[in-house]
């Protein structure tokens, strides 16, 4: 069967119908209708746009990493950046800025179009969680996408907004319940950031540098409300640890190398004062 090929929803949001230049492409049929023979090889899974800002690229970055760096957790996971996910392959692919889920691992042959995104019908389920990093007023992160995220059974949702374009305050979560989201309470994210009791883990914004940008990004924390290390300050830990350990052995050893210079100063007055008391 041949399949019609569809940019991802990114920036621009679709509202009633879809837009001439899909339409012309298009041929829509339900996931249900595809079977094995589906031509995925015909599937847009990369479209080459850039990311927002050098903040939103580091910001993706640090939450896929500090899970994969610090998490200790005992099931398999995958976290993306920027990966689109494909609810049914007729439709337009979603694309936020990041997404976990739990108890899947990559394909072997990555290569393969059907494996270089996020296939609901190929993984089996849905993420657990996406998360949304606000760069402007039109991205739609209270409209479509979360439309979007709520019909795909997405457990959790959660939107970060530094600059305050759609809201006053700069962290919302939602968490689905009997197939709709409901907001965290906003006085518990202020306060407490947002535990994803699901997954046993938490994000708050919280002031960090990262990659020389010293300001205020989303961090994760775990069950203690500690927050867990990037790659690169893990990396800076070790070599801080590694610097305290050099600095206190060579420390000791000055220490050791001056109760030996005083220990061969007492061999030789010793050997003085016996030699003095041998001559009475």
């Amino acid at each position: 069967m041949h399949a019609s090929q569809f940019k991802y929803e990114t920036k621009t949001e679709y509202k009633g119908e879809m837009p001439k230049a899909y339409e012309d492409q298009a041929q829509f049929v339900f996931f249900s209708d595809f079977d094995e023979e589906f031509d995925y090889e015909s599937l847009v899974t990369e479209d080459d746009e850039p990311v927002d800002n050098l903040f939103s690229e580091r910001q993706q970055k640090l939450l896929t990493d500090t899970l994969y760096a610090s998490w200790k957790v005992k099931r398999p996971f995958l976290a993306c950046a920027n990966v689109g996910i494909y609810k049914e392959p007729s439709r337009i692919p979603i694309v936020p800025d990041m997404f976990l889920s739990m108890d899947v691992r990559p394909a072997k042959d990555i290569w393969k179009k059907k494996n270089r995104c996020y296939m609901i019908g190929v993984f089996g389920k849905a993420p657990e969680l996406v998360v949304e990093v606000v760069s402007n007023k039109v991205g739609n992160e209270r409209g479509s996408k979360y439309q979007r995220y709520e019909e795909m059974e997405i457990q959790y949702y959660v939107i970060f907004d530094p600059e305050h374009h759609i809201f006053k305050t700069s962290l919302h979560a939602y968490q689905l319940q009997n197939g709709k989201y409901v907001a965290y309470p906003w006085k518990q994210i202020q306060t407490q950031g947002v535990w994803l009791s699901g997954l046993n883990l938490g994000l708050k914004v919280h002031n960090a540098i990262y990659q020389r940008m010293d300001t205020e990004w989303l961090l994760w924390y775990d069950q203690n409300g500690t927050i867990l290390h990037s790659g690169e300050e893990k990396a800076r830990l070790a070599l801080q640890r590694a610097e305290n350990e050099f600095q206190r052995a060579e420390t000791e050893a000055m220490k050791a190398l001056q109760a030996e210079k005083r220990a061969e100063k007492a061999l030789k007055e010793l050997a003085l004062l016996k030699a003095k008391l041998s001559r009475i």
